[in-house]
């Protein structure tokens, strides 16, 4: 089951960056384009939400089996840093996400490009602490 779910959690991870570039790239535009808000923007935003959770579940799961299995413990970057810095970038994401439906329909894109960015700096941040990079 470790593996399944090591193989899953780091393939989906493709999924989750090119949803988040996407995003990223569209409400960019539109802020900086004076674009307004539309149905594409919203389910673009919606479907970055949830691949990017479903990531972060399979992520915890995969922690939980492992805990389980006595593999973490060893490494304190593995075991501790990489899933507190994922659980604060889905935070950001999605009060950035509620900040963006509040907002009106001239802020939407401006508000929602801050936090997908600020999104996507966090995930990069604890991906680069659990690499080495950093």
């Amino acid at each position: 089951m470790f593996s399944f779910l090591l193989m899953a959690h780091s393939g989906w991870r493709y999924l989750a960056l090119l949803a988040l570039v996407i995003a990223v790239v569209k409400f960019v535009m539109g802020w900086l384009g004076n674009g307004g808000w539309s149905k594409v923007d919203r389910q673009i935003g919606l479907i970055t939400v949830i691949v990017m959770d479903i990531q972060l579940l399979v992520g915890l799961i995969l922690w939980g089996v492992a805990a389980g299995m006595g593999l973490v413990g060893a490494d304190i970057t593995r075991t501790m840093e990489h899933p507190v810095w994922m659980l604060i970038a889905i935070v950001v994401m999605h009060v950035g996400w509620a900040r963006v439906k509040k907002a009106a329909d001239g802020d939407k894109a401006r508000a929602a490009a801050i936090a997908f960015i600020v999104t996507g700096l966090l995930v990069a941040l604890g991906v680069a602490r659990v690499t080495g990079v950093m």
